[in-house]
């Protein structure tokens, strides 16, 4: 059993698309707290919950899942398909892409850059990074791996590894962390009694 299976928080899991769906729905994940970056913007953030526009994909979001499990064994880390609820909130959880097993666990976000060279995560990586430790409190730090991906027609899949994955360590106090989470935690809270106000007026239109 994994890391985070073992806190009994689960509410879907990746594997089962549809249940996974169905829990995005009401709940605010890593990728919607990752874009909450004015408290001005409650309500778009919201709309943006409640009414998702369809994505399904392009040539880099299929590299990245391609090289992810590359990433996660580079890093030592077991992948991790459990969305995790929020100890207090099961409106609040993340779906971290893997753990490093110990005592306490580790937590690992992984990203594929393509045809850029960077130096660490992008000011949205952090706030979901900050996103994943505030929802995941159990979790000693998390290490964000990244690739560097150049293309190379030879190779399978068109792209190949610049250098070797790189990574840097984020514990809760470092101070990127804590300036974002300070940051997104109030806007979430608003945007989650949105999102349910929204829910339910629509169970309930009279």
């Amino acid at each position: 059993m994994s890391a985070l299976a073992t806190l009994e928080r689960t509410l879907g899991d990746t594997a089962d698309r549809d249940s996974w769906a169905h829990v995005h729905e009401k709940t605010i994940g890593s990728y919607a707290a990752s874009s909450f970056a004015k408290a001005s913007s409650v309500e778009t953030y919201v709309r943006q919950i409640i009414a998702p526009r369809e994505f399904r994909g392009n040539a880099a979001t299929d590299s990245g899942v391609r090289w992810e499990p590359m990433l996660l064994a580079w890093a030592g880390a077991e992948p991790n398909s459990l969305f995790i609820h929020h100890p207090d909130e099961r409106g609040f959880g993340a779906t971290v892409d893997g753990t490093i097993p110990g005592d306490p666990f580790v937590i690992v976000e992984t990203k594929a850059k393509h045809n850029k060279i960077v130096t660490g995560p992008e000011r949205r990586e952090i706030r979901q990074i900050a996103w994943q430790l505030f929802c995941i409190p159990e979790a000693a730090e998390c290490r964000f791996v990244w690739g560097e991906l150049v293309t190379d027609p030879s190779e399978d899949g068109g792209w190949r590894l610049r250098r070797d994955p790189q990574t840097l360590v984020y514990p809760r106090d470092h101070p990127d962390i804590v300036a974002a989470t300070t940051l997104i935690v109030p806007i979430a809270h608003e945007v989650l009694a949105g999102v349910r106000a929204a829910r339910a007026a629509e169970r309930n239109p009279f």
